[in-house]
């Protein structure tokens, strides 16, 4: 008769040892593998880890989501985001789901008598650039970095594309986004399938690449000052939140424009179904429910968007009259 452990013997930290090597090893995703691992080590372990199964009740948990605080820098002993601590509960629950199933035991499903405990996700809207607003981060930018950063606001590109964009992906007229890197390693499966895509190399965007391709040495297009690979987060941390000290602007986060590139092309009045495309969505839901809602705040700013992206950007011709409140 096969010896079946009761939930009161087995210790968390034995298992989870156990359970990494045959469960978390097989994980394809090499980035969901080294978040599983952090989010376990550093903050499951040190309060479970000499519990029992027995002992991870609902009021457990309810008494674990208060810990979940910043344990150092600028934020410390404030709570952690409603989305963070979901994200350390993801692990959690499927080391306690997996014993559960494997011991046959039949415990009480502690993630559902806590779900009324976990803080309320915010719903703020993503911020987006006014137009002038814009012109003064990139005024006072490191202009080593700007093109880096004009790029990310005439495509939609998110850092981790940045930095794995490789000049064979640049094909006449177009860029084919299909290679990604995500710390220090390259990716070609994207965030998900409808992230690879083509975008137009408009004559603005070719003026900024040019000027990139010009200095770069080796398959990628951008990097870092330094020469090594471009990392988002340097960026982020210097030429990035440099420029907002210097522009005297409240603080913005690179995904910023990422949002503004998307509204930016809805005030355009781009057909909502090209820039599916061109943002890598699955749907038209994420344009009209998130994006849809920046447009009219940027009505007047449509003339300067449309000179800065330029007429090939929707397919205008030259002689195309604007209707737009400014007008070039």
């Amino acid at each position: 008769m096969q010896f079946k452990p009761d939930s009161c013997d087995v210790l968390f930290n034995d298992y989870v040892e156990t359970w990494k090597k045959r469960f978390l090893t097989s994980c394809q995703s090499e980035n969901k593998r080294r978040d599983y691992e952090q989010v376990i080590d550093y903050w499951i372990l040190p309060h479970f880890g000499g519990k029992t199964f027995f002992q991870i009740t609902g009021v457990a948990l309810k008494e674990f989501i208060p810990t979940l605080v910043w344990k150092a820098g600028r934020k410390k002993g404030q709570a952690l985001s409603a989305s963070r601590i979901r994200n350390i509960l993801i692990p959690l629950r499927a080391i306690w789901d997996d014993a559960n199933e494997e011991h046959r035991w039949e415990l009480s499903d502690p993630f559902t008598y806590v779900k009324k405990s976990l803080p309320k996700r915010s719903k703020k809207h993503p911020e987006v650039f006014r137009f002038d607003e814009w012109m003064q981060v990139v005024e006072n930018i490191d202009p080593f970095y700007l093109p880096v950063a004009e790029t990310m606001v005439m495509t939609g590109m998110i850092g981790s594309e940045i930095a794995g964009l490789r000049k064979m992906d640049i094909v006449g007229e177009h860029l084919i986004i299909q290679n990604s890197i995500v710390r220090q390693h390259e990716k070609t499966d994207l965030k998900t399938e409808y992230r690879s895509r083509r975008l137009p190399n408009t004559a603005a965007l070719r003026e900024r690449l040019d000027t990139v391709l010009i200095r770069s040495e080796g398959k990628y297009v951008f990097g870092m000052k330094s020469g090594r690979i471009f990392d988002v987060n340097s960026f982020r941390k210097n030429p990035w939140a440099t420029a907002f000290k210097k522009a005297g602007l409240p603080y913005k986060v690179p995904y910023t424009m990422r949002h503004s590139f998307a509204a930016w092309a809805l005030t355009l009045r781009m057909d909502p179904n090209k820039l599916v495309n061109l943002m890598g969505h699955g749907s038209k839901k994420m344009i009209y429910e998130v994006y849809g809602n920046y447009v009219e705040g940027l009505e007047t700013d449509a003339g300067k968007i449309l000179k800065y992206f330029g007429n090939d950007f929707i397919g205008l011709k030259e002689n195309t009259t604007l209707t737009f409140t400014e007008k070039l």
